[in-house]
């Protein structure tokens, strides 16, 4: 399996022009976004980027898609994402950054959904899209972010903990995200559908993480982007320690779903609160 350093070259040994990021859930997206969205106005001299506000009538088709797979619905996908697209210039010599998880699909563990068994075909699909608009050679790549399976199967609990009324413990919901959770399963998928019409390659999120730009940093080496003045970003997304726990004994409480969701989102506003005190701590203790 072909696993990205700090550095990696698109199709035919040339830098990219196109780079789809396309997630996986719970793989440091969050941190990648975010760090993307702080440092626009630095960045937008030498880069496009398109997140999941941009493309979104697609991403919501690439969820429905996953959900209940038809033709249609990879049409229609295609149709909208072509439709987003032309805000884009393809004359615009700047690269174009594409980061949005759900280009993968929906994530596995609600709805019956058990893995990103439709990335393949959203991922053919998306690559078309870009072919017919950039011209049939524009240099594609697409990078996904991967992890340790069990740590992946943990945090994907603990984001469903979060969406759903999710009631099981983790030894029970665990093994159900077993297949999920084979990623790397799914780039190889992705790489032999897309044979030689797009460059696809992973980065572990335990490699990149404590980069000063995160995974964000791995994004641009591909793309060959400066990175000179851009300010180091703080992670995102860190699960509190005793978080999961919690989640479960309000899900499991007999609150009705209004009182619940409230209760869920005063719970992480706490936490959230205590993560940017700790994070302005350590920021005054190293001036």
């Amino acid at each position: 399996m072909r696993k990205t350093g700090a550095r990696a070259t698109g199709q035919h040994g040339m830098t990219p022009k196109i780079l789809i990021h396309p997630g996986f859930h719970k793989t440091g997206t969050s941190s990648l976004q975010r760090a993307a969205s702080a440092l626009a106005d630095s960045l937008t001299p030498r880069l496009q980027v398109m997140q999941t506000d941009d493309i979104r009538p697609a991403i919501h088709v690439a969820r429905r898609h996953s959900i209940d797979p038809e033709d249609h619905r990879l049409a229609a996908f295609a149709s909208n994402f072509a439709a987003c697209l032309s805000q884009i210039d393809p004359t615009d010599p700047r690269p174009l950054l594409i980061s949005a998880e759900a280009l993968s699909g929906q994530i596995p563990g609600r709805k019956g959904i058990e893995a990103y068994d439709t990335a393949p075909d959203l991922l053919e699909h998306a690559v078309s899209v870009l072919h017919t608009h950039f011209g049939p050679k524009p240099g594609i790549a697409i990078w996904f972010t991967t992890r340790d399976p069990e740590a992946w199967k943990r945090s994907a609990y603990y984001q469903n903990l979060r969406s759903t009324r999710l009631t099981e413990d983790y030894d029970t919901y665990g093994p159900r995200l077993d297949r999920a959770a084979r990623l790397d399963d799914v780039v190889a998928a992705v790489r032999d559908r897309l044979k030689d019409r797009a460059t696809v390659t992973s980065t572990r999120i335990e490699t990149c993480r404590d980069l000063p730009l995160g995974p964000l940093e791995v994004a641009l080496d591909l793309l060959g982007i400066d990175k000179t003045g851009l300010a180091p970003q703080p992670s995102q997304n860190t699960q509190p320690q005793d978080a999961a726990d919690r989640l479960l004994a309000l899900n499991r409480s007999s609150m009705k779903d209004e009182e619940l969701s409230r209760a869920k989102r005063d719970l992480l506003r706490r936490y959230r609160r205590k993560a940017e005190k700790r994070s302005k701590s350590d920021a005054d203790s190293t001036d």
